[in-house]
């Protein structure tokens, strides 16, 4: 390593003080404020802060998603193509992130939109009722994904998000095989979890194979 000369300490030791002296200054100013004022302010740091710690990092921080407060890391993993999995924090909604190892090229995502509607749709029988609210090719950046969404809607739902097991499956492919985020509320019917869900897939980034 490179030894510093005593010009240079000198310097950063400047600029790191001229720091605190801002930070310092910022505080003083924020602490004058009206206690109304002062509360507003500290609540917004603390989730601006929150907010910045649910942000993943996935494939050399190609892949970026927000867990919106709502879930954290889970060690377990859900099968061996998974390279990430999540638990909600709050109930046992789940979320995972999985790689494919058979090969998927962009054309191939209307096969796998079918595809996964029947293997769910079968899978699922033994529920009463089972409604797909999206099964869809979206395009975004210029990335075609494969946008999936399904509920089990609970007797005389009020809406089409009154019920159980919402989930959020958003697939595309990357680098030549599929890429596939799914969420799901599971039991929970608390309509606040499903909110935050579509706010992680809306949150989703990828950036070019």
């Amino acid at each position: 390593m490179r030894k510093k000369n005593k010009a240079t300490i000198f310097v950063e030791i400047t600029e790191l003080h001229c720091e605190v002296e801002k930070k310092q200054d910022a505080f003083m100013r924020i602490s004058n404020l009206p206690p109304r004022a002062f509360i507003l302010v500290l609540v917004s740091i603390l989730c601006a802060t929150a907010h910045g710690q649910d942000t993943v990092n996935l494939l050399e921080g190609k892949l970026k998603l927000d867990l919106m407060g709502a879930f954290v890391a889970d060690d377990s993993r859900t099968s061996a193509q998974s390279i990430a999995d999540f638990k909600a924090r709050n109930s046992d909604g789940w979320g995972s992130v999985l790689r494919g190892t058979h090969g998927l090229q962009p054309d191939g995502l209307d096969a796998y939109v079918k595809r996964k509607v029947a293997d769910y749709t079968k899978g699922l029988s033994w529920l009463p009722k089972l409604v797909w609210l999206k099964n869809d090719i979206v395009t975004i950046d210029g990335r075609k994904w494969a946008d999936l969404c399904f509920i089990a809607p609970r007797k005389g739902a009020k809406d089409p998000r009154d019920g159980l097991m919402y989930t959020r499956i958003f697939a595309t492919s990357y680098g030549g095989q599929l890429l596939e985020i799914t969420f799901t509320s599971n039991t929970d019917p608390n309509r606040a979890l499903k909110d935050k869900i579509d706010k992680v897939i809306e949150s989703v980034k990828l950036a070019a194979d």
